[in-house]
Parts: structure tokens; C-alpha cells; sequence
């Protein structure tokens, strides 16, 4: 099976052995897919330190139709925001990434949806992450899945301007919109969850 180069970001990884990983990727040209890097834990040339969750690779990988991708190569084009030093960019970024990999079916492009994160990416590399992103995010990935609620009135009002915009940061809530917004995206996402979030704990202990 011929190799090709596509454009990802890490979501998860799992230690397989002593020296390989299994490495969940969300990639603009498949969606979401499962490979399997073998001595990624030790190569220094091949991936040299590039499999952490939130980092924005080139790669180059063999694609399955069904089965572990076997992924060969993989270049840094950013590295995860906040690493080592800035908690609320970590948390808001190890979350999404888990929302991405728990909601999204395997090898379905999903274009809109890696432009999403990528643009948080792109937005906590610079900028302090707060509740009103993390609304950002969820409300347009239940948009871009086809899982959208009714957002009728006028504490929703914010979440309806989300759609609207594709900049984070660009929308504010009032406390009280906040709240309602929370608790809406709450219950739509723990719906349509097959598993609950695990990195909802640590998300809401930063932010």
C-alpha cells in the first residue's frame, strides 16, 4: 500500500509494547483515524517527539480501508498550545480533542470540523483560553455533526452568534447566558457521548 502525506492533529495516544504507539489522529483529508506507529517512543528521526495531543503534523501514512493505519512519519507544523506552562490552554485543548475523537465517526472527512480545531489551536497559542471558547467549539462541532438543538431566546442568543462567526474570541456572554449555554451544551453533549468525558474533571478545575 502506497504512503501519502496528509495534514493532522493528534487527539490520543496509546502506548502499544515497549516501544510503539497507537495514535488517534484527526486528519483534513480522512476525518478521524487509528494508526499504528511503530517504535514511535524511541525514534528520534522518524517522529522525534511530535506524537502529543493538540500538535498540528505533516504526515505520512499508509491509509486502511479497515484497520490500523500504519503511520510512517510525522513533521511538526505547531506544537500543542500551552505546553509545559499555561494550564487553561492545556485543559481547553486535551478536552477538545477528546470531544473530537469520542463524536466523530472513523475515516469520514470532516473539512469544516478540522478547520474548527485548528482554529482553536491556533487561537490558544496566543490567547488566554475561557468558558465562552469552550462554548464556541461545542456548539459549532454539534452544528458541523448535524446534532445543532433549538436555540430559541435570549440567553441563547450568544450561541446563535457563534454559528454566525467563525473567529473565536469574538463573542461575549453575560454571566447569566453563560450559564444557560453551559447547560444546554451540557446535556447535548453527554446525549450523544458514548462514554463520558474524561477530561471534563480537569477542564472545569482550570477554567
Amino acid at each position: 500500500m502506497n504512503a501519502e502525506q496528509c495534514q493532522g492533529v493528534v487527539l490520543s495516544t496509546l502506548p502499544y509494547g515497549d516501544n510503539d504507539l497507537v495514535v488517534s489522529l484527526f486528519t483534513l483529508e480522512h476525518g478521524r483515524l487509528s494508526c499504528f506507529a511503530r517504535s514511535a517512543r524511541k525514534s528520534r528521526k522518524r517522529f522525534a517527539g511530535t506524537l502529543e495531543p493538540g500538535s498540528r503534523l505533516e504526515l505520512t501514512m499508509a491509509v486502511k480501508q479497515q484497520g490500523l493505519c500504519n503511520l510512517d512519519r510525522s513533521d511538526q507544523l505547531a506544537p500543542p498550545p500551552g505546553l509545559g506552562s499555561r494550564l487553561d490552554a492545556m485543559a481547553l485543548m486535551l478536552y477538545c480533542c477528546e470531544l473530537t475523537e469520542l463524536l466523530t465517526p472513523e475515516g469520514q472527512p470532516l473539512p469544516r470540523l478540522y478547520r474548527l480545531l485548528s482554529a482553536l489551536l491556533d487561537y490558544l497559542t496566543l490567547s488566554v483560553a475561557r468558558r465562552q471558547e469552550r462554548c464556541f467549539f461545542e456548539i459549532n462541532l454539534l452544528n458541523v455533526l448535524g446534532y445543532l438543538p433549538p436555540l430559541e431566546g435570549a440567553l441563547l442568543a450568544p450561541l446563535r452568534a457563534c454559528l454566525a462567526t467563525g473567529r473565536f474570541g469574538s463573542v461575549d456572554f453575560l454571566p447569566e447566558q453563560l450559564l444557560a449555554a453551559g447547560r444546554l451544551l451540557d446535556r447535548e453533549l453527554t446525549q450523544h457521548c458514548p462514554r463520558p468525558r474524561k477530561s471534563l474533571e480537569f477542564l472545569e478545575g482550570v477554567l
